[in-house]
């Protein structure tokens, strides 16, 4: 009998500590966390380089299908009109959207760039003759945004520079061991 009553007290103390707890301080314990004597990863940036452009995934929303499903066609199959678009050479009545790629004399991928109607739009990577990625760049309709990225051959990140609406906003090189040596912040009016 006394263990009922136990029970019958214990029972709802049961239920309600198992419940869920709405608690902001909980549903952090799960997500990772960086140390403070961590070193800042490089895409993490500070206020004084933040973009006021769309971010990558809003770029790539206006295509109307995947990337990968436009055609990928080679330079020599492209061409630039006045109208400063490009254009496939056997398609010129419509600007080109898909993927344009370049290649080193081995056949090996030396650049790619996204098309969306003719203007560079989503990302431009180019490769050193490794293979290495040597520079990553982000286009909205055929204007810089984002973060520029350049590497060292060794795979060691070079440049980060800052570009904000299509202007120049900053950035942070590298030397060849990794070490920061210069860190440029253009005045914004």
């Amino acid at each position: 009998m006394r263990i009922c009553k136990v029970l019958i007290i214990l029972f709802p103390f049961y239920f309600w500590g198992c419940g869920v707890d709405e608690r902001k301080e909980d549903k952090k314990e799960f997500e990772p966390k960086q140390l403070e004597s961590e070193p800042v990863q490089n895409d993490v940036l500070d206020d004084r380089f933040l973009s006021k452009d769309r971010d990558v995934e809003k770029i790539f929303s206006d295509y109307e299908k995947p990337i990968e499903s436009y055609p990928k066609i080679w330079q020599k199959e492209a061409v630039t009109k006045k109208n400063g678009r490009l254009y496939r050479k056997d398609v010129l009545e419509e600007p080109f959207t898909g993927t344009v790629v370049e290649s080193f004399p081995d056949g090996t991928v030396s650049l790619e760039t996204s098309y969306y109607r003719g203007l560079p739009h989503g990302q431009q990577n180019r490769n050193f003759e490794s293979g290495q990625i040597a520079l990553q760049a982000n286009f909205d309709q055929g204007v810089l945004v984002g973060v520029k990225s350049r590497w060292w051959p060794s795979g060691i990140l070079r440049e980060e520079a800052y570009w904000s609406e299509g202007k120049f906003i900053g950035r942070r090189l590298w030397d060849q061991t990794g070490r920061l040596i210069k860190e440029e912040i253009m005045p914004q009016n």
